[in-house]
């Protein structure tokens, strides 16, 4: 096995405790769901797209899955987001992870905003998420974007040495 499939594989058993690399099928349905939500509110930033591309990447999606998500339109007119989502099994028992990481994506610009907020929580309710679940998965995106900070202020108390 390489280095970067082991690398995937460890990231996907520590950040969502899977015990296999999804295939290209789910990452391309996945992915463009996480593009859809993110601009459910029709103003996907270029910092948005950059986040979730670079997830993408950075979860060992296929070269040709990344390539595509970087211009993907990820508009619900044109895709409905549930349609998309189910039509990988594995994507689709991931909907309320796509809402976790619908919120990191929206903050990417360094702000979930009201608006974004509403955004996410109609989308979510679209793939079966209710609101309240949203309200629970934000309120840990909170703690965990606090727990950061507190914790690479501790480690780098001078900023970043690259």
């Amino acid at each position: 096995m390489s280095t970067r499939k082991e690398g995937v594989y460890w990231i996907f058993a520590e950040r969502c405790g899977l015990n296999d690399i999804p295939g290209s099928s789910s990452y391309d349905s996945y992915m463009k769901s996480l593009l859809i939500c993110a601009n459910g509110d029709n103003e996907l930033t270029q910092a948005e797209r950059d986040w979730i591309v670079g997830y993408a990447s950075a979860l060992g999606a296929p070269d040709q899955v990344v390539e595509k998500l970087k211009t993907y339109p990820a508009d619900e007119a044109d895709e409905d987001i549930d349609s998309v989502i189910s039509r990988d099994a594995a994507a689709n028992a991931s909907r309320r992870y796509l809402v976790y990481d619908a919120i990191r994506a929206c903050s990417a610009d360094g702000e979930y905003s009201s608006g974004e907020r509403e955004t996410v929580t109609k989308m979510a309710a679209k793939v079966g998420v209710d609101a309240e679940i949203v309200k629970q998965i934000e309120e840990i995106c909170t703690e965990e974007a606090k727990l950061r900070e507190k914790r690479l202020a501790l480690l780098f108390p001078t900023g970043s040495p690259l």
